[in-house]
C-alpha cells in the first residue's frame, strides 16, 4: 500500500540495549554502546508506517492499528517513537538479521512503548512478536 504516517527530518537518538554489534547506512546508525540513530535529516527525511498494519486508505484517513494518544512531553502519539525504531530495524533487517535479532527489535518496542507511557504496551508486544515474523529479513 505504501502507506506513511510519519516523516521526521530530525536526527533521532536511542539508546537501546543491543550492544556490541555495528551497522551503518544511509538511514540508521548502530553502535557498539546501542545508540541508535536514525538518519533524518538525510535525503527528505525518514518515513515509515507507524504501528502495522494499515488495512486501508480512505481519501486522507488512514485504518489499521492505532497511533496511540498525544504524549505530552514530546507532542507525538505515544507510539512516535517505539514504531520508529521498530520500523528501521525490520526494514532493514535483511542486512542486519546476522547482527540483529527479530525478538531484540520487539523487545526495544516495547521497552519505548513502556517508556513513553502507553498503557496498551503488551497487547502491542505481543501482536509484534506474534505477527513480526511475517515481515523480519524481507527485502
Amino acid at each position: 500500500m505504501g502507506v506513511y504516517v510519519y516523516c521526521t527530518r530530525e536526527e533521532y537518538k536511542h539508546k537501546s540495549s543491543i550492544k556490541n554489534r555495528e551497522f551503518e547506512n544511509e538511514w540508521f546508525k548502530l553502535e557498539k554502546d546501542g545508540t541508535i540513530t536514525v538518519k533524518g535529516v538525510n535525503q527528505n527525511g525518514y518515513a515509515w508506517d507507524g504501528c502495522s498494519p494499515k488495512f486501508l486508505k480512505i481519501a486522507d484517513m488512514y485504518f489499521g492499528t492505532p497511533e496511540g494518544v498525544l504524549n505530552l512531553t514530546t507532542g507525538k502519539p505515544k507510539t512516535y517513537y517505539a514504531s520508529m525504531i521498530h520500523d528501521i530495524l525490520y526494514q532493514f533487517s535483511e542486512k542486519i538479521k546476522h547482527l540483529v535479532k527479530r525478538e531484540e527489535a520487539d523487545r526495544e518496542f516495547y521497552e519505548i512503548l513502556k517508556r513513553d507511557g502507553f498503557k496498551s504496551a503488551k497487547c502491542y508486544y505481543w501482536g509484534v512478536k506474534l505477527f513480526g515474523r511475517i515481515w523480519w529479513g524481507r527485502k
